[in-house]
């Protein structure tokens, strides 16, 4: 299915989830990239109206993009036309992180549209070159699966958030951003606000977990990919400014991140590795609940349900 394939295009995945204003000024920006051989895909993921209006409203007063909208629904039978370059899908239901973003790379995977997809965040804002740069890195070497670049924070711009990749600590189940090229040679994950990989690459892997929902599934797809011997990179050059975090409630950031860290470590470590780490987190949940439970009882009963919640999962 599909037309011509342009040598190296990338097709760029966008998530929306009311956040329309993020995402309009993110495509935007990369109007303005020095490297043009792109189309972008933009899933919806169940927002209000006038989230997906506004969006709506953009597309039809601008003349850089060429655009179709689709319900996910229908996408399976759906053939791109070549002169589209911004597919707007709509979803049915606010699939997370991971289910959101599957709609497109599921897309892109039973479709010959690209020869890289490019997973991005929306709420971001990117600098002219840093397309080139992640190309640049990803054709080093042959086994090189996730390309990760430089993150600055949107409203300190002079700031680095992380250098695009990050380690996990086994130990204490955290994951940790490296804000020094040189500290690290290999990374253990690529963060998910910016990961570029050959369509060869996510055939190979597939999507994200969709247990996941929302934290932890870039370092999860990140462990599939250093399993089956890829290796994870960072740009040398490119950045993005990031809105980090800016529709998510600090509630479902504590749930999804205590429980997602427990079904992490369940999928990729065995024996005494996992059962240190069991122990830690029964005792630091269990310190948190009860010295937090009278000034914040919310905190401390999302803490002991995120906990059951992923000693539970399978």
């Amino acid at each position: 299915m599909g037309g011509f394939i342009i040598n190296d295009k990338v097709s760029i995945v966008l998530l929306n989830w009311n956040g329309h204003e993020d995402t309009v000024e993110c495509l935007k920006s990369l109007i303005n990239l020095n490297y043009q051989y792109f189309d972008i895909y933009l899933v919806d993921n169940d927002s209000e109206k006038s989230s997906i209006d506004y969006i709506g409203n953009y597309l039809n007063n601008q003349n850089y993009y060429s655009f179709d909208t689709i319900d996910a629904s229908l996408l399976d039978d759906y053939i791109k036309e070549d002169n589209i370059n911004l597919l707007f899908i709509l979803n049915d239901n606010n699939a997370g992180f991971a289910g959101g973003n599957n709609v497109a790379l599921e897309y892109l995977i039973n479709n010959k549209l690209s020869d890289y997809v490019l997973l991005l965040n929306n709420d971001t804002v990117v600098s002219e070159d840093f397309l080139d740069a992640l190309l640049d890195k990803i054709k080093q070497d042959d086994d090189i699966g996730f390309v990760g670049c430089t993150h600055y924070y949107y409203d300190n711009p002079e700031s680095m958030q992380t250098v695009g990749g990050g380690c996990v600590d086994l130990v204490h189940g955290e994951c940790s951003a490296v804000r020094d090229k040189t500290a690290v040679e290999d990374y253990d994950f690529i963060t998910g606000s910016c990961i570029l990989m050959s369509i060869g690459v996510l055939r190979d892997l597939g999507v994200m977990d969709t247990d996941y929902f929302m934290y932890w599934e870039d370092v999860d797809w990140s462990t599939c990919a250093r399993e089956k011997s890829y290796k994870l990179k960072v740009s040398d050059y490119g950045c993005i400014y990031h809105k980090e975090g800016s529709s998510i409630k600090s509630l479902n950031r504590i749930y999804y991140h205590t429980r997602n860290r427990i079904l992490y470590m369940k999928r990729h470590t065995t024996g005494l590795i996992y059962y240190k780490f069991l122990i830690y987190i029964l005792c630091y949940v269990g310190k948190e609940s009860f010295f937090n439970i009278v000034k914040d009882y919310e905190y401390s009963k999302t803490l002991i349900k995120a906990l059951i919640s992923g000693i539970k999962a399978k």
